[in-house]
């Protein structure tokens, strides 16, 4: 089940952020970014009987929405999780156009998101530093409201 996080859900959210399995594809937390995300309604737990998964969401501007962050606890729970996250932000956010980058090595994610109906918009060369140093090309993906079909 989709819904909205609590702020009992930060320590969860921080726990899976930061895995040693997620080192490589996502962003550490800013100090305070989880909490706010929470307060402002951007951060979706993926419930099933306890969470499973979250979702930080941007909006850019009235439309346009960015997945930022998306992971799950173990294989097999991200596709009925995207689709939950996709009818929310196509339904009640209203969303136009929904964007994500992805590291061009990240294959499993690639895979994942062009398989889920996402179009591959363009690449951006070196466009991230990995906490470990080194610098990596990020990929573009969209999806706009009149491709969605959940």
């Amino acid at each position: 089940m989709l819904r909205l996080a609590r702020a009992e859900d930060a320590g969860f959210v921080h726990a899976l952020w930061t895995a040693p399995q997620n080192a490589l594809w996502l962003d550490p937390p800013e100090n305070g970014q989880i909490g706010d995300a929470i307060a402002e309604g951007r951060l979706m737990i993926w419930d099933t009987g306890q969470p499973a998964g979250f979702a930080a969401l941007t909006q850019w501007m009235e439309g346009v929405w960015s997945l930022r962050e998306f992971a799950v606890i173990r294989p097999g729970l991200g596709r009925p999780f995207l689709t939950a996250v996709l009818d929310d932000l196509f339904g009640p956010r209203a969303a136009h156009r929904v964007g994500l980058d992805i590291t061009a090595d990240n294959v499993r994610a690639l895979t994942f998101f062009t398989s889920a109906g996402f179009q591959r918009e363009g690449v951006w060369r070196e466009c991230w530093k990995r906490p470990a140093g080194d610098w990596v090309d990020c990929v573009f993906l969209s999806m706009l409201d009149r491709e969605w079909t959940s």
